[in-house]
């Protein structure tokens, strides 16, 4: 409060004093009183101006009335002076048309000058007496009236806008002079310059200056220098409102007082959008009642109610008077239509004024946003003082650059409301909130969502340059963030580098990705653009440029052609979910299927890596795409990326379409010539033709070469020869079987090619009537190009056998399978020379009977140098040492040749046996039925050759191995008769002849590891329809050495170990002892007992596998998985277990016991015949 300013209570209570009984002190001289005031007028020259008035103003009947007046009379040279100022009473003086006929606004200044009683003397010194006048203030006639005035005499009617209360008028007595118009200090006011002249009805006081009536208040405030804050923040609407009300009582602030508020506020109050808080304030400070509320009538305890609600309470003491928390600085400034108090503060209840965004954006520097806000009429957002918001503001510098050009929304249009909507956030998003990645719903209410909040993407990443973890570098909508951000109460406000807009339609947002550009070239070759634009609430899943390219050169080729147009808008469409899901929902929700704008779904899986494959619901089998959440957003919704083109199953990809594509007319007519035309359509093949039988679940995979290719060809040759036609056809066609797990599975993406082109062979149905009918796959050193020829094509160099892939593209029809490869030649059905079919195969047979009878000769030379008879069968018995020593050399050789030939017929009888365990074993699981299934599904698909896939490994190392088998046997049994001199015992014990079996083992492993390998990787080739990768073991090999080196050939050898160690120990100890048990009586056990031989051996092939079984297992899984699948034989166990259980170990008992007795049978009767043989000889 300031006291200081207070109006002392005496000054008020004289002023009362003087409305009830003013005190009188006589004039020091007064003239007689016999006559009137108007006749007191006339006879003095002084107030002929005066009169003029009066009579102009019809007010001479009115002072002839009055009785007991006091006229307050402007001199002449007051009125002259006055008139030089005032039109009005210049055309009044000098006999002008007034405006209206009453000259009313005349009439109410000279009303001014007149009171209702005589003053007899003038007031005490100090003394401020108030007196009330005849000017009833009313609001003028607008327009002027031209009727007659009202008959005499016309006496001041009591209403008006000071409630029935006249204005008011102070004199003041300074010494002997005296001063009429007086604040309520004293000051100011009209000096009085004649004695008071008694009139008869009254009395004249002449005053030097005129009178002029109290204006309307916001006259009043623009007049008075202590409230000009008040002054300068009020509106010219709200000065219109004060005048426009009447009875009003206001209490105005000093300026002083304006420096409690916020320094926010007090800033905002000096702006152009602080309308409502001003109005706030002067309701707050207004009261407008019947009557005007004079400082005479304050008494402590009187209530005031504002025009806004809140309550003024009264209190005077003897310090002064109170208005509510305000001290009462200056009372009762007069005015037309009420009357001002001036106050020490402000009179508002606690947070009447609330700091609300708007006030602290027009204070940062950002009025041009909030100008933009009021256009739109979207002030409520920063003046929201409960809800809480997260603001995006530029700043003015920023608008300025951005929304000068043409293409900026115009002011209030609803492109503008969008814009500025998409710059507030729901609720109070602080940095630390803030995650990378994240979207956040705004104030944008996006008819393409369905009404539903538009979305903005927010980054969020480390400042490099700052050491402090909270700095961060923030962007929304990809604006940068400029600064820290502003608190403000509910709201967070941000300073942006630009404005953010809002999202484009869906293809107008995808047009600045260049990798997106093929797929949007697609859309609008089509009819459906304007539908992915205004179709609401999708998410568009858009191939990059490289997966028309991964698709397959001939299917992007049909699509874009003008023929295919349907095909082209349903494979466009399916790339459109009819939802809109952003990155999260892919990442963390539980939805797998998701409907599409062409009507059916798409499937989308989610790795444990995170990783997001797409199936759609038709195509290819295994047709499959990664989806890159990319939350592109747009009006409708959101776009990502994917890597390659879904095919829906509204969309028939057939062969004849594709060959279509790659521009093979002629091709077609051979096709169909060949009566393949059920190929070209994708339907099954006619009844009763050979195919209608065996294509079951069979897709084709037809090579095409392109018209030009035919340019050099006789067609009209070609046509006519039937039977060569057809074999030409059947040279380009190639059974494609459902692939299952393809090689390509550890790329999946990469499953868009009709077959595999790596280093693959194909049979095609020209096959089964050549020997030359297998195509070969290849890729080039050089140019990295892939190559298709005929196998095993010679003498031609390449001209008619051989052609390059230009492209392919993979059909739908049938099982999914197959489709159409571009090469740029016709393939001729190879048939090779004579000699290239006879003489070679004889001239290598030659060779190979020349290499053995060489081998026997050099056996026969050693033989005759050794003179020491021996036989095969080691005795049991323990001969002299130097008889054992006498015929090793020559008891070695034979046993590695009986071993050789024993081995020869294990692998003929056994080794079907050996491919169904293998396959029974490392096949996916499922796959087979049993062991007769993995026959007739061999079979069928490889016919009877098939059960002999992979024989020559073990062939070729069957002579090594098992000679040194049954080497490494008698050798280990005469190590333990040289370790064991002092035996009793002359033959040795089972537990004997089992550590010999397992000491056999050792040095077999050394050969036994690299042909198992080989031999496995051959025959788990071709299974599940997987393709022919390898062509023979020395293509194994290469493979094998250029993938790993020597390790990679020896993959294994530990579990090999872990098989023949114990498998050997059992397989040798069960053979002597099952024999000997069978020998008759008397006879010798190395007697040839075809029936003891082969019941011994088969029971040591039973007695092997059946501890073998589970180590091989691991040692097939091992050596046929893909490098890195296990570290080791435990690990092995330990997934193969933990994948398919404990009976996994044992897949392959049932082919292994069925294959063990005969094949071992057989291998003892090739052993003991051969040695038989060999005794004879040598």
């Amino acid at each position: 409060m300031h006291l200081s300013a207070r109006l002392p209570l005496a000054l008020l209570l004289a002023g009362a004093a003087a409305l009830e009984t003013p005190p009188q002190s006589p004039w020091e001289s007064t003239s007689a009183s016999s006559k009137t005031i108007v006749v007191a007028l006339g006879d003095d020259p002084d107030y002929s101006s005066l009169l003029v008035l009066l009579q102009r103003a019809r007010l001479i009947p009115t002072l002839n009335r009055l009785d007991g007046a006091t006229l307050f009379a402007p001199t002449n040279d007051a009125i002259s002076k006055h008139s030089l100022t005032n039109s009005l009473w210049r055309e009044a003086l000098e006999g002008s048309s007034l405006p209206d006929n009453i000259n009313e606004q005349l009439r109410q200044q000279l009303f001014y000058h007149l009171l209702n009683q005589s003053l007899p003397a003038l007031p005490a010194e100090k003394e401020i007496p108030v007196y009330k006048t005849l000017l009833y203030p009313r609001k003028a006639i607008d327009p002027p009236t031209r009727e007659p005035p009202p008959s005499p005499p016309w006496m001041p009617i009591p209403t008006g806008t000071l409630g029935h209360e006249p204005q008011r008028i102070r004199l003041a007595a300074h010494g002997k002079s005296a001063d009429v118009g007086v604040d309520a200090f004293g000051k100011g006011g009209v000096n009085v310059v004649k004695e008071l002249q008694d009139a008869g009805n009254g009395v004249i006081l002449g005053i030097g200056e005129v009178l002029e009536p109290p204006p309307d208040l916001a006259t009043v405030v623009s007049q008075h220098s202590s409230i000009s804050f008040f002054h300068e923040i009020m509106t010219s609407e709200l000065m219109q409102y004060l005048n426009t009300t009447s009875e009003t009582t206001l209490f105005v602030p000093t300026d002083v007082a304006w420096d409690a508020l916020h320094p926010i506020e007090r800033l905002y109050l000096e702006s152009e959008y602080a309308s409502n808080d001003l109005r706030k304030i002067l309701d707050m400070h207004s009261v407008i009642e019947e009557h005007v509320t004079w400082s005479d009538s304050f008494k402590s305890g009187l209530n005031l109610t504002t025009v806004g609600g809140t309550t003024l309470s009264v209190d005077v003491t003897p310090e002064g008077t109170n208005i509510g928390s305000a001290a009462l600085v200056q009372p009762d400034i007069y005015a037309s239509n009420g009357v001002l108090h001036l106050v020490s503060s402000l009179l508002l209840p606690p947070d009447a004024l609330q700091l609300t965004p708007e006030k602290y954006l027009l204070t940062l520097n950002c009025t041009k946003f909030v100008s933009l806000l009021h256009s739109a009429e979207l002030v409520h957002l920063i003046n929201d003082t409960e809800t809480p918001y997260t603001i995006l503001a530029p700043r003015d510098d920023i608008l300025s650059m951005f929304f000068e050009g043409p293409e900026m929304p115009e002011p209030g249009s609803e492109e503008l409301k969008k814009l500025l909507r998409y710059h507030f956030i729901s609720g109070k998003w602080t940095p630390s909130k803030l995650k990378n990645g994240g979207l956040l719903e705004t104030e944008l209410l996006e008819p393409g969502l369905n009404n539903g909040h538009q979305v903005v993407a927010v980054e969020v990443q480390k400042n490099d340059q700052k050491k402090s973890s909270d700095d961060k570098l923030i962007s929304f909508g990809g604006a940068s963030v400029i600064g820290k951000p502003i608190e403000v109460k509910n709201a967070l406000i941000y300073f942006m580098s630009r404005p953010i807009v809002p999202p484009p339609d869906a293809l107008q947002a995808a047009l600045p990705s260049l990798e997106l550009s093929q797929f949007l070239a697609a859309v609008f070759s089509t009819t459906k653009a304007k539908l992915l634009r205004k179709s609401p609430s999708t998410s568009l899943l858009i191939p990059r440029n490289d997966a028309f390219k991964r698709l397959g050169l001939l299917v992007s080729a049909h699509l874009l052609a003008a023929s295919s147009t349907e095909d082209l808008e349903n494979v466009i469409l399916h790339h459109a979910l009819n939802t809109v899901e952003y990155a999260h929902s892919f990442k963390n929700g539980s939805q797998h299927s998701f409907a599409t704008l062409e009507g059916t779904d798409l499937k989308i899986d989610r790795l444990v890596n995170g990783t997001l494959y797409v199936s759609s619901s038709g195509g290819w089998a295994g047709l499959k795409g990664e989806l890159s959440p990319r939350d592109l957003l747009t009006q409708t919704g959101v776009i990502h990326e994917l890597s390659d083109v879904m095919i829906p199953r509204s969309v028939d990809l057939t062969i004849g379409k594709l060959v279509k594509a790659a521009r093979g007319g002629t091709m077609a007519t051979l096709v169909n010539k060949a009566g393949f035309e059920w190929i070209l359509n994708g339907t099954a093949p006619p009844e009763g033709s050979p195919w209608s039988e065996k294509s079951g679940n069979v897709g084709w995979t037809l090579l095409c070469p392109p018209d030009e290719a035919f340019k050099n060809l006789n067609l009209t040759q070609i046509y006519s020869d039937v039977v060569n036609l057809q074999s030409i056809v059947a040279q380009h066609l190639i059974p494609t079987v459902p692939l299952g797990k393809r090689v390509m599975d550890s790329n999946p993406l990469y499953n868009n090619r009709p077959l595999v082109f790596d280093d693959a062979t194909y049979t095609t149905v020209q096959s089964s009537a050549s020997a030359y009918g297998d195509l070969l796959f290849q890729q080039r050193s050089d140019t990295k190009e892939y190559v298709v020829g005929i196998k095993g094509a010679r003498g031609t160099n390449g001209q008619a056998d051989a052609a390059r892939v230009l492209s392919w593209g993979r059909s739908t029809t049938g099982s999914g399978t197959g489709g159409v490869i571009q090469i740029d030649r016709l393939l001729i059905p190879y048939r090779p020379s004579w000699w290239f079919e006879y003489g070679a195969p004889t001239s290598v047979g030659g060779l190979g009977v020349i290499v053995i009878c060489a081998f026997f000769y050099g056996v026969r030379i050693l033989w005759n140098r050794d003179t020491t008879e021996a036989t095969y069968e080691p005795s049991s018995e323990a001969p002299a040492v130097e008889e054992r020593l006498a015929g090793s050399a020559t008891e070695s050789v034979k046993s590695f040749i009986a071993g050789g030939f024993g081995g020869v017929c294990a692998v003929l009888v056994g080794h079907p046996f050996d491919l169904t365990k293998t396959r029974m074993q490392t096949a996916a699981p499922g796959a087979y039925k049993g062991a007769l299934d993995v026959v007739k599904k061999t079979v069928a698909q490889d016919g009877i050759t098939g059960l002999y896939r992979g024989m020559v490994p073990p062939l070729l190392g069957v002579t090594p191995i098992f000679a040194m088998s049954f080497w490494a046997y008698d050798t280990s049994k005469q190590l333990i008769f040289a370790f064991t001199p002092d035996r009793t015992s002359e033959s040795l014990s089972v537990a004997e002849l089992a550590t010999a079996g397992f000491l056999s083992a050792v040095p077999t492993t050394l050969v036994t590891a690299p042909v198992e390998r080989a031999k496995v990787l051959l025959q788990v080739q071709g299974q599940g329809g997987a393709a022919v990768k390898y062509s023979g073991v020395t293509d194994v090999l290469k493979h094998l050495y250029r993938e790993g080196g020597l390790r990679s050939i020896f993959r294994g050898t530990g579990a090999t170990l872990a098989r023949d160690g114990p498998g050997s120990a059992a397989y040798f100890a069960a053979y002597e002892v099952t024999k000997k048990a069978l020998t008759p009586a008397g006879a010798s056990p190395s007697e040839l007992n075809l029936g003891a031989i082969i019941m011994a051996g088969g029971t040591a092939g039973v007695a092997m596998w059946a501890l073998a079984i589970p180590p091989d297992v691991l040692k097939s899984r091992i050596q046929s998985a893909p490098t890195g699948t296990y570290s080791g034989l435990l690990d092995c166990a330990r997934k193969t277990i933990a994948q398919d259980g404990v009976r996994a170990l044992w897949k392959g008992f049932g082919p292994a016991m069925a294959r063990a007795f005969p094949a071992n049978a057989a291998t003892f009767l090739g052993v003991e015949a051969s040695r038989n043989l060999l005794d004879k000889m040598f």
